[in-house]
Order: structure tokens, then C-alpha cells, then sequence
């Protein structure tokens, strides 16, 4: 499976403001799915094919590639996504502690 994209690393793939690729998917021509009926994400291909197909006006003194590490909109999207995962390892974790003291 496909990591889908954000709208803000569809923004930066694109060279554009986050607010431009909102207005294309109103206008329809970018296609976004809704992931818990409010996060908006993008297939890559789907993107890269729009590229080669139109004109975009560049954004103004932002790197168009994000320079290391992670953001904390990328942390946000982690624990929304793997927050059951996050929480069923911890109360085994505490299972496992709990049981390795009672002996």
C-alpha cells in the first residue's frame, strides 16, 4: 500500500501554498480523499501526473523540500493514526511488568 501525501507535502512536491492545492480540490482539478472524515490526503501519482499537466505560480522564499527531521503536523498525523497501537502496547507493557513482579 501507498503512502498517500499531506496536503502540505502535496503544497511543497507542487510549489504552491497550502491554501492554492485547498482551491484545486474545491475546483476539482486535484483529486483528495478524506481519512477520518476530516484529515484530506493525496495519491502520489496522481499529483505527479498534475504537475507535468499545470502552470503553478512558485511560492515566495520557501524551500520547496522540507530540510530534515519531523514536523509537528507529521507527529500529530503518527499519534492519530497509530494512537490504538500506541495504547494497547503500553497496557501490555504494564501487563507484562505487573506479572514479572507478582511472581
Amino acid at each position: 500500500m501507498e503512502k498517500l501525501w499531506t496536503m502540505s507535502e502535496v503544497a511543497k512536491y507542487l510549489g504552491i501554498q497550502e491554501v492554492d492545492v485547498e482551491q484545486r480540490v474545491r475546483q476539482g482539478k486535484i483529486t483528495g480523499y478524506k481519512l477520518g472524515g476530516q484529515f484530506l490526503r493525496f495519491r502520489p501519482d496522481q499529483v505527479e501526473a498534475l504537475k507535468g499537466t499545470m502552470q503553478f505560480r512558485p511560492t515566495a522564499g520557501k524551500p520547496l523540500i522540507r530540510q530534515g527531521g519531523w514536523g509537528f503536523s507529521d507527529l500529530h498525523d503518527f499519534l492519530y493514526f497509530f494512537d490504538f497501537y500506541l495504547v494497547s502496547a503500553a497496557l501490555l507493557a504494564v501487563m507484562v511488568v505487573y506479572l514479572v513482579i507478582a511472581g
